[in-house]
């Protein structure tokens, strides 16, 4: 007996005995296209569904036919490299289970020559599902605590973006309209001096008017500012149509939206797209804009483009950054495009509730 042979022999032997005596689907398959089964141990049925001689001569299933579409290919490609190279083959792939479900299963195997010098696939087959969904619930878990560090931090930081809101109302009011307001009354005290001495006091009667009517403009941009009437009284579509009016730029409205949201949604998606005009206003030297609202599914999504001269970088500045921390506290996320010399994409998506 040659030495090849004698290696045969005992590969067959050291086969059999591991196929009653271990557990997992051990096997013994051609070296042909399919890998057409031999034989095969009776744990085959509890990973695959498929009894042991619906394996053998591809009577009924083959491995290429159960293991899932989406892995087929890499799982070849890496048994004929292993094969060509003269190395064992390990895997972790699914299948479809005979029940319809899907199953992860880990593989081992390598090229066995038997006694007549015919070339075989020996190997095992291990059920590796419950650990893949335990590595999947550890994965699912540890990206819902950064999922969750992520929005308290977001929240955070649209705390402080709010007390710097606040404080800074409160400057431009001491600054501005305040005393604008203060000088109307000193116009108003004089004037009525002026009447107590009979003297003209015409002129400092319309100055008084003039620094209240200014004044009083102001307190109402301010107002708008924080949170505008509009779009508490009617929704966030005609909130958008004013600041598509007072827009330096040309922007039309395509609404498909067709009802109200949620309060926190729509001031999220007014913000948006405020932010998003006035960065176009500002910075984009753009000729035209669009703003684009519209339902998803279970999701209301906003577009707003322009044809400036875009660049805009989200890590620069506090605008973008700001829109998405509002956007993400109500579930929403921010997608930029803004290649440079070909304008600027903003959207927004907004799960609905």
């Amino acid at each position: 007996m040659t030495r090849a042979a004698s290696r045969g022999f005992d590969a067959e032997s050291l086969l059999l005995a591991l196929m009653e005596n271990v557990p997992g689907a051990i096997y013994r398959a051609a070296n042909d296209s399919v890998w057409t089964v031999q034989r095969v141990s009776e744990d085959i049925e509890s990973i695959t569904g498929y009894r042991a001689a619906d394996w053998v001569d591809a009577s009924k299933v083959t491995m290429a036919t159960v293991t899932h579409p989406d892995d087929r290919e890499p799982v070849e490609q890496e048994i004929r490299a292993a094969l060509a190279a003269g190395r064992p083959y390990v895997l972790e792939f699914r299948i479809m289970h005979a029940d319809g479900g899907i199953r992860w299963v880990l593989e081992r195997g390598v090229k066995t020559i038997d006694r007549d010098g015919v070339e075989w696939l020996d190997g095992i087959i291990f059920d590796i599902t419950e650990r893949r969904e335990a590595e999947q619930l550890r994965v699912e878990r540890e990206l819902e605590a950064v999922r969750v560090a992520e929005l308290e931090a977001s929240r955070a930081r649209i705390v402080a973006a709010a007390d710097a809101a606040r404080h800074r109302i409160e400057r431009d009011l001491h600054d501005g309209a305040q005393q604008r307001l203060l000088v109307a009354s000193l116009h108003l005290r004089a004037a009525e001096r002026a009447v107590q001495r009979n003297r003209n006091f015409l002129p400092l009667m319309e100055a008084a008017r003039t620094e209240l009517d200014a004044g009083m403009a102001e307190l109402r941009e301010l107002a708008r500012g924080i949170h505008p009437t509009l779009l508490t009284m009617r929704g966030l579509i005609p909130a958008v149509e004013a600041l598509t009016l007072r827009s330096s730029v040309p922007v039309e409205l395509e609404d498909a939206l067709g009802r109200r949201l949620e309060p926190a949604v729509e001031t999220a998606l007014y913000y948006t797209i405020a932010e998003a005009l006035t960065n176009v206003d500002r910075y984009a030297m753009a000729t035209r804009a669009a703003v684009r609202v519209r339902l998803d599914g279970d999701a209301v999504e906003v577009e707003v483009e322009d044809d400036g001269r875009g660049g805009a970088d989200r890590t620069r500045g506090s605008g973008l950054r700001g829109l998405e921390d509002r956007l993400g506290s109500v579930g929403g996320v921010l997608e930029v495009a803004s290649p440079t010399g070909e304008g600027t994409r903003l959207r927004a998506r907004v799960p609905l509730r």
